[in-house]
C-alpha cells in the first residue's frame, strides 16, 4: 500500500510539476488527517537501518569522482564545519530563549543539523541547471548526515546526563569519524576487489547490496558512524570498483539498482513523513517551534555566507545570488525526524524536542521546497547561465 500510494501521489506530482518529495509529504499529511485509512507508525530503528544505507549508498556510488574533486573545498566546508557550526548557534538559540539546558539545546541542534536536499536535487535536474547547483548539495548531504548522526550520538550522552567530558566526547567524535570512515574504504576496496574477480552482473548487483547494508552495520556494531562507512564504501566502490573490474553492462545495470532504490526509499521516507507530523502539536507549541525554524534558517545564512566568503578569491567563488540558493537548500526531512523520534523516553523536553524537529522538517521541505523554482526564475538562474569550470575565476554579479 505504500508504494502503491507514493506511485500515485508521485504520478500526480510530476503531472503538476511539482517536486515529488514535497507532494509526497503533503499527501502523507492529508491522508493522516483525514483518518480515513489506518496509517503506518515511523519505527526510528527500522527507519535508519531498512533506508538509510540504500539512500546514501545511491548517491555515493552513482557521484562523478571528478566533481567530488572539483567543489570538494565548499563542499567540505558545508558539511563539516557548518554543521558543527549549524548545531553550535541552533543549540544556544534554543537553549536561551526557551530555557532549556544547554545539553538539550545542543542535542536539539544535532538532530537539525543535516540538510536533506532530495527535493531540492529533483528541481534543480528537472530544470538543467548548472551542475555546481547540482554537486555540491549533494555531495554536502552524504557527507553531513553522517556528521549529523555523529554529534547526535555524543550530545546524547550528555543529555541523558552520563559523566562524560570534553576529552571523551572528543574520543567518540574522533571514533565514529574515523572508524566509520576507515571500515567504509576498507570495506569498498575489499568489494571492488572481489568485483573484479567475477563477470556476473547479478552476483555484481548482490555484492554491491551486501556492502551497503554490510559496511553500515559493521560500522554500528563498534560504535562508529555506520552513515559515514556506507557513503565512503559507496564512493570507492563508484569511483576504484568500476576502474579496475566493472564491464560498462554491469555499471550500468548497477547504476540502475541503486537508482530504483534510492528512489523507492525517498518516496516511502517522505510519504512516511507526512503521516507522523502531528498539526495539533504545532498550535500547542508555537513558540518553541518559531524559535527552531529562525535559528536553522539564521544558522544556514550564517554558515553559506562564511563559505562564501572563505571561496570568495578562489575559481569556486560561490556569487551573492547563487548563496541564496545554497540557503534554499537546506531542507532537513526524514533524518531529522527519525533522530528525534528516536529519542530515548528518558530524555528531558523529548515530545517538545520532537514537536520541533516535525515543525522545522515540514517548514522547510514544503516552504523552501515549493517556492525555490520561484526563487530561481527571480534570480534569473537557468541554463543559460552555466556555471565556468572551476579552473576557470568566477566573477560574483
Amino acid at each position: 500500500m505504500l508504494l502503491l500510494g507514493a506511485t500515485v501521489i508521485a504520478a500526480i506530482a510530476r503531472r503538476l510539476r511539482i517536486p515529488y518529495a514535497v507532494a509526497l509529504v503533503i499527501g502523507g499529511l492529508l491522508i493522516e488527517q483525514s483518518h480515513v485509512v489506518h496509517v503506518p507508525s515511523l519505527d526510528p530503528a527500522v527507519l535508519l537501518f531498512a533506508f538509510l544505507p540504500p539512500l546514501l549508498f545511491d548517491a555515493s556510488f552513482r557521484i562523478d569522482e571528478r566533481d567530488v574533486r572539483a567543489y570538494a573545498r565548499p563542499v567540505i566546508l558545508l558539511a563539516v564545519p557548518g554543521v558543527l557550526l549549524t548545531a553550535a548557534i541552533v543549540g544556544v538559540a534554543t537553549s536561551g530563549l526557551l530555557g532549556m539546558p544547554l545539553a538539550i539545546g545542543l542535542l536539539f541542534g544535532s538532530i537539525v543539523a543535516a540538510t536533506d536536499p532530495v527535493a531540492v536535487i529533483a528541481i534543480v535536474k528537472q530544470l538543467a541547471l548548472p551542475r555546481h547547483l547540482i554537486v555540491i548539495p549533494e555531495a554536502e548531504s552524504l557527507i553531513n548526515d553522517g556528521m549529523a548522526i555523529t554529534l547526535y550520538t555524543v550530545f546524547l550522552q550528555f543529555a541523558l546526563g552520563g559523566s562524560v567530558t570534553a576529552a571523551d566526547a572528543i574520543g567518540l567524535l574522533g571514533l565514529e569519524v574515523v572508524g566509520g570512515l576507515g571500515i567504509g574504504v576498507a570495506s569498498g576496496f575489499v568489494f571492488s576487489r572481489l568485483t573484479s574477480l567475477i563477470d556476473d552482473p547479478l552476483i555484481e548487483m548482490m555484492i554491491s547490496t551486501v556492502l551497503a547494508y554490510g559496511s553500515y552495520l559493521i560500522a554500528d556494531s563498534v560504535h562508529a558512524s555506520g552513515a559515514l562507512a556506507c557513503v565512503a564504501a559507496g564512493f570507492v566502490h563508484g569511483a576504484y570498483g568500476r576502474r579496475i573490474g566493472m564491464s560498462p553492462r554491469t555499471s550500468e545495470r548497477l547504476d540502475h539498482l541503486w537508482e530504483y532504490l534510492g528512489y523507492v526509499a525517498n518516496a516511502i521516507l517522505f510519504l512516511l513523513v507526512g503521516f507522523t507530523v502531528d498539526i495539533g502539536a504545532f498550535a500547542r507549541n508555537l513558540g518553541p517551534l518559531l524559535v527552531a525554524v529562525s535559528s536553522v534558517i539564521a544558522a544556514r545564512v550564517l554558515v553559506v555566507e562564511l563559505v562564501g566568503q572563505a571561496t570568495a578569491r578562489t575559481a569556486l567563488a560561490i556569487p551573492p545570488r547563487e548563496r541564496i540558493v545554497f540557503v534554499w537548500a537546506g531542507l532537513r526531512g526524514a533524518l531529522t525526524i527519525a533522530l528525534a523520534l528516536g529519542l530515548p523516553a528518558s530524555t528531558r523536553y523529548r515530545d517538545v524536542l520532537i514537536d520541533m524537529a516535525f515543525g522545522v522538517a515540514l517548514v522547510t521541505l514544503v516552504g523552501f521546497g515549493l517556492s525555490l523554482p520561484l526563487l530561481l526564475r527571480l534570480l534569473g538562474i537557468g541554463p543559460a547561465n552555466e556555471q565556468r569550470a572551476p579552473s576557470q575565476p568566477a566573477v560574483a554579479p
